[in-house]
């Protein structure tokens, strides 16, 4: 995806006729339509989508960890659907620039999805989203031998609005759990997991070890949770609601999740977020900087990028946590939903003693939910 973000008004959104705070998809008239709304004001054009963010923000984050510390640096790729238009080059040269090699080679005559985000005054986003040329994902011999190769595999929940998602899925689990490389997902959002529950259920309970949501999302995924007993029936919730044995506080639906992935990460906005394992609650609070949040997007992606160099640098899961939420906090301060080159340095900078405060991941009974993981337990 190319994001085209701008700040606007409230009047503005009236007369796009949107709810704020949304996310809708149009078509490639929509598109043109809405930028045409946009003339004479200023807007950013930038790589964007959830998953582009999460790893460029991890690529960066483990480039500046390098130089601080003289590891190896952090080795990140990504395949996807890229178009073979200007749109598509564009997107590819600005991933490689950020660090993250684009494995996957332009599809000929396809169309690059992008996302208009905008920006209201008080820090909410609105997108509107093309998805561009739809087709499958393959799982062919030259992915799988990258994740052969690869300590974690992320699976970008927006993956499953593309055809046949249910079946690269599976097959890129399945091939991580070959190589033994763990498997993170985020869900994307709550409509994409109304509309694909199902599919999302089969791949958890076929091996999702990191599972990234927020409350709504977790809500939603609850509502369909397949029968698992833990001392009596579930009863169906409405997202942001409550009701049996749901209940829509961020820490209840964390512990709900809990056992069916050995980490269930649940963000809850300015209320902070809630880290199970092995049966354990860790709450993390925000992390706030002396700026006020001034645009929200890509915070959720930034915070996964947090979380998982925490764990590819085996802090526990309380540094985890500190570390993801530090790093949603540089990205919110800002306008764009990308971490910076500069933020990611300073945040290197504070991840040792992040991860001091956190104790020794090693010695740590919450980072044996992650090496060697656990056995989930299944619905």
């Amino acid at each position: 995806m190319v994001d085209f973000s701008a700040a606007i008004d409230e009047e503005t959104l009236a007369r796009l006729g949107v709810e704020k705070g949304s996310r809708r998809l149009i078509d490639i008239e929509g598109r043109a339509a809405v930028l045409s709304q946009l003339e004479g004001r200023e807007y950013a054009i930038s790589a964007g989508g959830s998953l582009s963010n999460t790893l460029m923000a991890l690529a960066r984050l483990g480039d500046a960890s390098a130089a601080a510390s003289g590891e190896a640096p952090l080795r990140v790729g990504m395949v996807g659907l890229v178009g073979s238009d200007p749109l598509g080059a564009y997107y590819a040269a600005q991933m490689r620039q950020a660090g993250v090699e684009v494995c996957s080679p332009a599809a000929a005559g396809a169309n690059t999805g992008t996302v208009v985000v905008l920006t209201s005054p008080d820090a909410q986003r609105t997108m509107l989203s093309y998805l561009g040329t739809a087709a499958e994902v393959p799982v062919d011999a030259a992915l799988e031998a990258a994740i052969s190769r690869s300590r974690l595999l992320v699976i970008e929940g927006y993956l499953w609005e593309l055809p046949h998602a249910a079946r690269t899925i599976s097959a890129a689990i399945a091939a991580a759990q070959r190589a033994g490389c763990v498997v993170a997902m985020t869900a994307g959002d709550a409509g994409v997991v109304e509309r694909h529950h199902a599919d999302m259920w089969a791949a958890i309970d076929q091996g999702i070890d990191l599972l990234f949501t927020n409350a709504s999302e977790a809500a939603a995924l609850l509502r369909y949770e397949p029968a698992f007993d833990l001392t009596a029936p579930a009863e169906p919730a409405t997202p942001g609601g409550a009701g049996g044995a749901h209940c829509a506080a961020g820490e209840q639906l964390a512990l709900r999740l809990g056992p069916h992935c050995s980490v269930v990460i649940v963000t809850d906005g300015d209320r902070g977020s809630y880290v199970t394992a092995l049966g354990q609650l860790h709450c993390v609070p925000p992390c706030w900087t002396e700026a006020a949040p001034v645009d929200t997007c890509g915070a959720g992606d930034a915070y996964a990028a947090g979380l998982l160099i925490g764990y590819l640098k085996h802090y526990d899961l309380t540094a985890m946590g500190r570390t993801a939420a530090r790093t949603a906090s540089a990205v919110i301060s800002r306008h764009g939903a990308a971490l910076t080159s500069e933020a990611a340095a300073a945040l290197a900078a504070s991840l040792p003693a992040l991860a001091g405060k956190g104790g020794d991941a090693r010695r740590s009974p919450s980072a044996a939910a992650l090496a060697p993981l656990t056995p989930r337990v299944s619905p």
